[in-house]
């Protein structure tokens, strides 16, 4: 009879052990879980609070007004992130075609002197035209379109070359 003793204590052993493996898993999935839904928290919260305008006038001439081939575009920034102030937050599309960064140039418009692109301050993006047109002498004539992306945030912003 002592023979059932032994292997109920072995039986309960190996349920103590099959438990904790069983808990331990479990403890890490739930804790690799509950750090991706803080991380997704963050970047939405980054996201809602990301929001630029531009405000630049599409019949003001953003092409081509110094004379170097560049689209100048005032970006104001709408919402309460703070972003880069050279704007190299800015994701950028001239045309269907990624801008890389070193085409792109950002300068805060800012009347206190601020480093940072808080609400309500203006950046202003310029954009090196020389490689999109069907010769590298800039923008060809007609509709243009430069599309912005930060943190989730998209604007357009249409533009004419040339007569009307």
């Amino acid at each position: 009879m002592a023979s059932v003793p032994v292997s109920h204590l072995i039986l309960f052993i190996a349920s103590l052990v099959i438990a904790a493996g069983v808990v331990g898993t479990i403890t890490t999935g739930v804790d690799r879980v509950s750090a991706a839904v803080e991380d997704a928290g963050l970047d939405a919260t980054e996201t809602l609070r990301t929001d630029v305008t531009i405000i630049s006038d599409a019949n003001a001439g953003v092409y081509n007004a110094s004379g170097d081939e560049n689209v100048t575009l005032l970006v104001k920034n709408t919402g309460t992130y703070r972003l880069a102030p050279d704007g190299s937050d800015l994701d950028v599309v001239l045309d269907g075609q990624f801008v890389r960064p070193d085409a792109t140039s950002g300068e805060l418009v800012s009347v206190d002197g601020a480093n940072a692109w808080s609400r309500g301050d203006v950046v202003r993006l310029t954009i090196d035209a020389n490689e999109f047109g069907e010769t590298t002498d800039g923008l060809d004539n007609g509709d243009h379109r430069v599309f912005l992306t930060v943190n989730g945030d998209e604007e357009l912003f249409q533009f004419r070359v040339g007569g009307n």
